[in-house]
């Protein structure tokens, strides 16, 4: 209900109608001072014109701009906290040539300060110069958008789902490749002969990515992986891989969810400092009327360190539902089995 109530605030305030917008609109790569992990975040901005006026899109989620005046515009957006919680940051800023930089306030709070660039054009056709991500990556700082662009099917689904019965993680399930990415968890990734593994500390999952150039196999649509199946090519130092034959699930505590048909696109690079960045924009218009965008940078661990044990014990979870009175429920929402 949270949610829909946030969505409705999102989609009727009225776009700002504008006489000098041609200079905002366009793709932008936004840093955050503070991110949903009280650290520094990144995401992307889409500004694009609608008629006269101009709607923008945080992370493939809707915005509101609040104002738009010369040089200056203000807008919001809102995001999840680690705790799940959702919140509005409203972010100011004034645009200097391809900069757009200011302050975040949420709640009445300070957030710190906010910068958006533009994004320059993909050579996809660079050539290859593979980097050693290898390694173990700490925890992923990010935004966490809370409202996305649902279609109807999208909207169904979301109604449908009941967080306390059938959030998979509860049951020790696969959070599955969008959650498990972006999950407070460390990452260790290993290259063999013609694979890149991701070693994940949520879950102990594993997941392959094939570098051999082979093709989806067929039917992979039908394969209701929780990882999916990936294949990963280098286009320059950026590691770029897709994601076919997801199964049916959510990939946030909250219910967001993903058809078999989705696919997942990522690119893996280092900036100048070491640090991992992967942007993932996942494809899923069953449920979407535009593409999910999802930004995380990882910190390098030290050489010694050890990607931690993880322990998961559905007990509690049907034991829970059985004291409560809710275990017949639960039997009865198989359809909702994720």
């Amino acid at each position: 209900m949270t949610r829909l109530i946030l969505l409705g605030c999102l989609l009727l305030v009225p776009r700002i109608s504008v006489s000098q917008q041609s200079d905002f609109v366009g793709s932008w790569l936004l840093w955050v001072e503070i991110g949903n992990q009280n650290e520094p975040a990144y995401g992307s901005v889409d500004i694009e014109q609608t008629g006269d006026t101009l709607a923008v899109y945080v992370d493939g989620g809707p915005g509101n701009i609040l104002e738009l005046d010369g040089r200056r515009i203000v807008f919001d957006f809102d995001w999840d906290d680690l705790w799940d919680q959702p919140h509005v940051s409203v972010l100011d800023g004034m645009l200097e040539g391809d900069v757009i930089s200011g302050t975040v306030t949420s709640e009445g709070q300070n957030r710190g300060t906010w910068r958006a660039t533009r994004r320059p054009p993909i050579d996809r056709n660079a050539l290859p110069d593979p980097v050693d991500l290898t390694g173990i990556w700490g925890p992923p700082a990010l935004i966490s958008r809370h409202t996305f662009d649902l279609t109807e099917a999208g909207l169904a689904a979301d109604a449908g789902y009941d967080p306390t019965l059938d959030d998979p993680i509860l049951r020790c399930v696969s959070d599955g490749l969008i959650r498990m990415s972006h999950g407070p968890f460390d990452i260790e990734i290993l290259e063999g002969d013609g694979r890149v593994v991701v070693l994940h500390e949520d879950l102990h999952e594993v997941r392959r990515i094939y570098t051999d150039g082979r093709e989806f196999p067929d039917g992979i649509e039908d394969a209701g992986y929780a990882m999916g199946f990936s294949i990963g090519h280098w286009e320059g130092s950026t590691f770029v891989t897709e994601t076919r034959g997801l199964k049916r699930t959510v990939w946030d505590a909250a219910g967001m969810p993903i058809s078999a048909g989705a696919t997942v696109t990522e690119r893996w690079y280092l900036d100048e400092t070491g640090r991992l960045h992967i942007e993932i924009s996942m494809d899923d218009p069953e449920n979407y009327h535009r593409p999910v965008l999802m930004h995380q940078v990882r910190s390098k661990q030290p050489a010694d360190a050890v990607v931690a044990e993880y322990a998961c014990d559905p007990h509690g979870f049907y034991r829970g539902l059985q004291i409560s009175g809710q275990l017949e429920e639960y039997w009865g929402r198989s359809q909702n089995r994720l």
